[in-house]
């Protein structure tokens, strides 16, 4: 069951202004017997010549089994929700599993909680909206703050900037640039640059792409 609404316009890449929203209950029984909550709210800005997007985003399982043993659990660091911690692993760099580190599980829970800030800026397109002016190449550049955090209804959480135990949750946090092309109509491929903050910051620099809309 969900309730949708949508009275957004759609820029050259990514939606410039109004709002959307998405408030949902799912309900699964048998082997996995749990509930599921969404929460996805996104506004936009169009502050001529730019737009200023924000996003608040909760999924999470709840219930009396919820499934741990049968089902993966949920993982925060796609680039579609947290850019910049592709880049992490158990071995071979400063960032893994040493007592009070920030480690992959702190991206993993029953729930997420996602926060999302841009500022996105015309770059090529139509001439009233953009400042180069192109039939076929729609870009704009984009500043973002990205912040999440992942756990289990049994987590200790903590709004501290690093983790004091290997258990303890933390919020994680990244900001960055990023530019969104959309290619003929057919896909828009988004490069990003990111400083991932509890992850080895202005020294783990990461690049990657998503080939999405902006949100």
């Amino acid at each position: 069951m969900a309730y949708v609404a949508d009275n957004s316009f759609m820029g050259m890449t990514s939606p410039m202004q109004g709002h959307r929203s998405r408030f949902q209950m799912t309900r699964y029984f048998g082997a996995v017997n749990m509930y599921t909550a969404l929460i996805d709210y996104r506004k936009y800005f169009f502050i001529k010549p730019v737009s200023l997007a924000f996003r608040a985003y909760h999924y999470g399982r709840y219930g009396f089994d919820k499934g741990a043993d049968l089902i993966s659990p949920l993982y925060l660091g796609y680039p579609w929700l947290i850019r910049g911690y592709e880049n992490i692993s158990f071995i071979g760099n400063n960032y893994s599993v040493e007592e009070g580190s920030f480690n992959i599980s702190h991206l993993s829970g029953s729930r997420i909680a996602v926060g999302n800030i841009e500022l996105r800026v015309p770059l090529t397109g139509p001439e009233r909206i953009a400042p180069i002016k192109s039939k076929y190449f729609l870009t704009d550049i984009n500043l973002f703050f990205d912040a999440g955090l992942a756990w289990n209804s049994d987590s200790d959480i903590s709004l501290d900037w690093t983790p004091e135990t290997f258990d303890e949750r933390i919020p994680v946090y990244s900001a960055g640039i990023s530019a969104r092309l959309n290619l003929m109509g057919v896909i828009v491929f988004e490069p990003y640059l990111a400083v991932p903050f509890q992850n080895g910051g202005f020294d783990n620099i990461s690049f990657g792409f998503n080939l999405i809309p902006g949100w």
